[in-house]
């Protein structure tokens, strides 16, 4: 599927709509470039991305197995993306846009462990790296927490979604084939970066720029675990590595 032509064409318009996004959105945040041209074009680009991942999962995925709980993780991005642009008009679109993401990150949780039944790596390497996502997820709290004020417990709770959407996403190795393993934790680490700067730029203090980097690492991860998706096939028998 990888080396189709339907898949090649999709890739050209995630990766044009993504451009086209960045652009228009890192124009539109600087008063002396503000333009409508430009927030029209971030508006209409920002759902369409992942619109297109909608179209080419339901038309060419729809026969796979736990396409549902990726379906549902790729419809609340939708519906996250839309509601997080509107924080600018208030506050309760970004929490509501977060109850959206936090939901996605639930259901990347589900589907990561039931295509593999495994939460944990197998050998001492994986276990390293998983520890090190959990230290990374209490640490990267903890900077943050002098800022959070009243939305402390559900930051908590998002951070630890995603640190175990991360974890789980390491423990697949060896229990789905080497491509959907790393393609996935690809997409799972750019998502734990893109929130790390969303995050961050919230909270506590702006990140130069910002915009593009969480566009780019957000867009980059979603096509990640797309691909991750399009790479699965039957699960195999783990076979423990040496380390």
């Amino acid at each position: 599927m990888l080396q189709s032509k339907a898949w090649n064409i999709f890739t050209l318009i995630f990766i044009a709509l993504t451009v086209i996004n960045i652009v228009a959105h890192n124009a539109f945040v600087e008063p002396n470039v503000f333009t409508a041209k430009n927030y029209i074009f971030h508006v209409i680009t920002k759902p369409l991305i992942m619109l297109s991942v909608l179209y080419f999962l339901m038309k060419y995925l729809s026969h796979k197995e736990y396409q549902n709980w990726i379906l549902a993780a790729f419809i609340y991005s939708l519906l996250g993306d839309i509601l997080i642009m509107g924080q600018g008009i208030s506050n309760v679109f970004f929490a509501s846009g977060m109850v959206a993401f936090f939901i996605v990150h639930i259901c990347y949780i589900i589907y990561f462990h039931r295509s593999a039944d495994a939460w944990f790596g197998q050998n001492r390497t994986l276990l390293v790296l998983q520890a090190g996502v959990i230290l990374y997820a209490i640490c990267f709290y903890m900077v943050i927490l002098p800022g959070l004020g009243m939305f402390w417990i559900p930051v908590m709770a998002y951070q630890a979604a995603i640190a175990l959407m991360a974890l789980v996403a390491l423990g697949r190795f060896g229990y789905v084939n080497f491509y959907s393993f790393i393609y996935t934790v690809i997409g799972a680490f750019g998502l734990l970066i893109c929130n790390s700067i969303l995050a961050y730029n919230k909270f506590i203090g702006e990140i130069a720029f910002s915009n593009p980097l969480t566009t780019l690492f957000y867009c980059f991860a979603q096509y990640m675990v797309l691909k991750g998706f399009v790479s699965l096939h039957s699960k195999k028998s783990p076979e423990p590595l040496r380390t």
